[in-house]
C-alpha cells in the first residue's frame, strides 16, 4: 500500500516561506522574491513526488516467531527488508494485533525491525504487516506505508505446575495394574494353575510351594488408567473473558498433571462433545491448540457419558452433570453451587489455579 505522504517540520517550514516569499514578491512586484518561492514549493513538491513513486521492499523476512508461544511469554521477532528502494528507508516496525504488547528492541535499522511480543490473552494473533517510514531527499516529506504478509501466532494458555494426584492419595491403588510412562509395554508376571500342554520353562517353582499346585508364569498386560476431564462450555458459568481463560490455563495445567501421574485423559465438553484425548506429554500440544481458540459458546444438555474404566473424573465449569460413577470426582466450580451434594468434592476456581487445585484434591482426600 502506498499509505500517508506528510510533510516534515522542515517541509513545512519550507511551504510556509515558499507562500511568504511568492506574496511578498507579488506585492513588490520582486520576480526574484517570488522564483525562490516557487523553488521552495517546486522542492517540496518533487520530494513528494520522489517517495511516492519510490517501490517498496520486495522481500520481507521474519523470523523468530512460533507457531505456539505461551501466555505472557515474550517472544523476540526479527524482520528483514531487503529489495526495492531502501535508499530512503527511516525505520521499520511490525504492526501486532490487539492482544499482543510490543516492546521496540534498540538493536535495528532501518532495514531491520527488532521486537518482543507478549501475548496478554490466548487465542490467534498476527504480527505484520510492517509498518515503514520513507524520508525524502532533503528531509521534507516522509511517507508512511504498510507492507509485507502477515504472521499469525498462537497463544495458549500458560501449564501451571500442580502437585500429583498421589500425594494426597486420591490415587488410591484400586486400579488395574498401572506402567509407567518410561516403560510403555511392560509386562507383569503373574502365576496361574498348570494346565496340560504349558512349558515346564514357565513353572512358578516359588508359587508353586506357596499354592501346593504346579504354577506356571503367566504374563498380564498393564493397562494404564484413564481420567476424564470435562469442561462446561455454558456462557452462562463465566463471569467474563478472563475468567474463562482462568478455565483453560486449568484444564491443560491439570491435563499435564494428570498425564505425568501416569494417566490417559479424555476431555470433553460437558455434553459428551470430544474436545482432545491426551495420553502423552506431547499428546498435550492438540490440547494446547484446542484450548487456544475454544470459546463458551454453549453447549447441549448434560449427557456426558464417561469412558469405560475410568478412575478419576474433573470438572471444570458449573454446570456439569451429577456423578455417576463410584469413582472420585473432583470439581473447579466457576461459582458457588450445589455440585458437592450430587457426588462431586468442590473447590472454587481462582486466578491461583494450583491453590484451587490443591483445594480440590484435598477435599476428595477426606
Amino acid at each position: 500500500m502506498r499509505g500517508r505522504i506528510l510533510p516534515t517540520l522542515r517541509g513545512a517550514g519550507l511551504f510556509v516561506v515558499g507562500a511568504a516569499l511568492i506574496g511578498t514578491g507579488a506585492a513588490l512586484d520582486r520576480v526574484e522574491l517570488t522564483y525562490f518561492g516557487v523553488v521552495f514549493w517546486g522542492v517540496v513538491l518533487v520530494a513528494a513526488l520522489t517517495v511516492a513513486l519510490a517501490p517498496s521492499p520486495t522481500r520481507i523476512t521474519r523470523s523468530g516467531h512460533h507457531d505456539l508461544i505461551a501466555v505472557g511469554d515474550p517472544l523476540r521477532v526479527v524482520t528483514d527488508l531487503s529489495g526495492g528502494s531502501v535508499a530512503f528507508l527511516e525505520n521499520a516496525a511490525d504492526a501486532v494485533s490487539p492482544g499482543l504488547v510490543q516492546e521496540q528492541h534498540d538493536d535495528q535499522n532501518s532495514r531491520t525491525a527488532v521486537s518482543w511480543v507478549t501475548p496478554i490473552r490466548r487465542g490467534a494473533h498476527r504480527i505484520g504487516p510492517v509498518r515503514v517510514e520513507m524520508l525524502a531527499p532533503f528531509g521534507v516529506v516522509r511517507a508512511q506505508r504498510s507492507i509485507g504478509p502477515v504472521d499469525e501466532v498462537l497463544a495458549v494458555p500458560s501449564v501451571v505446575p500442580l502437585i500429583s494426584v498421589r500425594s494426597r492419595g486420591v490415587d488410591d491403588g484400586d486400579h488395574p495394574a498401572r506402567h509407567d510412562r518410561s516403560g510403555h509395554g511392560t509386562d507383569n508376571l503373574v502365576p496361574r494353575p498348570y494346565v496340560a500342554g504349558d512349558s515346564m520353562r514357565r513353572v512358578h517353582w516359588r508359587a508353586s510351594a506357596h499354592h501346593g499346585d504346579l504354577m506356571v508364569r503367566e504374563e498380564e498386560r498393564d493397562q494404564t488408567p484413564e481420567a476424564a476431564l470435562v469442561l462446561d462450555l455454558d456462557p452462562a458459568s463465566w463471569e467474563d473473558e478472563r475468567a474463562f481463560d482462568n478455565a483453560m490455563t486449568a484444564c491443560v495445567s491439570v491435563a499435564a498433571r494428570l498425564v505425568a501421574d501416569g494417566y490417559d485423559v479424555a476431555v470433553t465438553a460437558v455434553d459428551g462433545s470430544p474436545l482432545a484425548s491426551v495420553s502423552s506429554r506431547g499428546g498435550l500440544d492438540e490440547l494446547l491448540t484446542v484450548c487456544a481458540r475454544l470459546e463458551p459458546l454453549g453447549q447441549g444438555s448434560e449427557t456426558a457419558d464417561l469412558p469405560p474404566g475410568v478412575g478419576l473424573v474433573i470438572g471444570i465449569g458449573s454446570a456439569v452433570p451429577p456423578a455417576r460413577a463410584p469413582v472420585p470426582h473432583l470439581l473447579l466450580a466457576a461459582s458457588d453451587d450445589h455440585a458437592s451434594a450430587r457426588g462431586w468434592r468442590t473447590a472454587s476456581l481462582d486466578a491461583d489455579v494450583a491453590a484451587s487445585w490443591a483445594a480440590a484434591i484435598d477435599e476428595v482426600a477426606r
